[in-house]
């Protein structure tokens, strides 16, 4: 707002100046005009009742500038008076026009120039604005009056029309260039707003995933727990009392968990880390509680001594979680083979295998959106996800790098 009222402040005070300019040159000439015999006076009268008009209608010079200049060329062209009007409505055509139209108007103004500075060669030499600094002779003769070249007039006319064309030209240019960065900022701005947009939806579907994956596998547990719970009700009462513990301590394990992604969401948690990100340290606890769960695991680490990247860990702890998870759903009774190897060099390759049975068939292969959400992860970290029946077994292979 402040820039549009400083620009509102400027060109009013260059239309102010304009005018005044244009009424006082047209004032001069009538002066000068006046003195010479060449030309009746109501000539350069009626030239400067036309230049006085034509200087009012420079205030309409942005509006109007087509208009304006046809008023400014009428009083120059045909009467003795001065052009300095039809040069302010010059400019103020070039800022807009291109082209055969500028140079046409171009054309009318240096015509009307050269008409007015041919009027003013033929003056007497002290009242001509071409020759009023000649020095007069050393022996006091009288200075002839006609020794101006005609081509000097043309040439001037041309000059003055040149110099409002260049200057219209690096103004117009300028504006340009302001108005294209204006648009280069705004474009930038865009940008950043849909980088940041594409950031943020980035995050909430990591975190959608990460409760799908916790909140699965916990689920998963709870429901194994309830249908050993259920089996054993009558029979052992040792069994019944470990698995309400155990469903208990994976419900409050499940919602601690839950608690501390929406944490995250919200910002109102701890670190990002501690809610998302658990190693592959963490392994062996996930087999563990497979298999108080009820389900029959292996588990094989073959890995080298050294830090495992905080990405790597965490996917590899993801596969591990969603293969168990899986199998818990559609192979509950069959031995799950998990396998951990790697080396600095080489990587990590987690293997997860397990024979198929009969649920599985009877229950399909689910949405397999842990899958497509485990394969996504690895090729982020810039690894390899394949899952899929192979003959009777189901294998989950998973290749990441050992420090991403």
């Amino acid at each position: 707002m402040n820039s549009e009222r400083a620009v509102g402040i400027r060109r009013r005070v260059w239309t102010v100046l304009a005018v005044s300019f244009s009424a006082f040159c047209s004032l001069l000439t009538v002066g000068l005009a006046s003195t010479s015999a060449n030309t009746p006076a109501w000539n350069h009268s009626i030239g400067l009742a036309l230049n006085l008009v034509a200087a009012a209608a420079l205030v309409w010079r942005h509006e109007r500038p087509w208009l304006v200049l046809a008023l400014a060329l009428v009083g120059p062209i045909l009467f003795e008076t001065d052009a300095t009007a039809a040069l302010f409505a010059l400019f103020a055509v070039a800022r807009s026009a291109r082209g055969y139209r500028l140079a046409g108007a171009a054309v009318a103004v240096w015509v009307a120039c050269a008409v007015s500075l041919l009027y003013d060669a033929h003056r007497l030499r002290d009242y001509s604005v071409l020759t009023i600094g000649s020095a007069k002779p050393e022996d006091g003769s009288q200075m002839h009056q006609y020794v101006v070249a005609a081509w000097i007039p043309l040439l001037v006319a041309a000059v003055l029309v040149g110099l409002v064309l260049a200057s219209a030209t690096l103004i117009r240019t300028r504006s340009a260039l302001v108005e294209a960065e204006q648009v280069r900022d705004a474009a930038t701005e865009r940008s950043d707003v849909m980088r940041d947009e594409m950031i943020r939806a980035e995050e909430r579907t990591r975190i959608a995933r990460d409760m799908h994956d916790t909140l699965a596998a916990g689920l998963s547990r709870i429901s194994l727990f309830a249908g050993a719970l259920q089996v054993n009700a009558a029979d052992d009462p040792e069994k019944v009392v470990n698995s309400a513990a155990q469903i208990r301590a994976t419900a409050h394990e499940s919602l601690d968990n839950l608690k501390s992604i929406v944490g995250v969401l919200r910002g109102t948690g701890g670190s990002p880390d501690a809610a998302r990100h658990q190693g592959i340290d963490a392994v062996p606890q996930l087999v563990q509680s497979a298999r108080a769960a009820g389900m029959h695991c292996t588990l094989s680490t073959d890995l080298a001594p050294g830090d495992v990247g905080v990405l790597s860990g965490h996917v590899c702890f993801r596969v591990v979680q969603e293969s168990l998870t899986n199998a818990q759903k559609y192979a509950a009774d069959q031995v799950v083979a998990i396998s951990l190897d790697g080396a600095p060099e080489r990587g990590i390759r987690i293997l997860v295998r397990n024979l198929l049975s009969g649920k599985s068939s009877e229950a399909g292969v689910g949405s397999r959106a842990g899958l497509r959400g485990l394969a996504e992860q690895a090729r982020e970290i810039g690894g390899s996800f394949e899952a899929g029946r192979l003959e009777s077994e189901f294998v989950v292979s998973c290749w990441i790098p050992w420090t991403a």
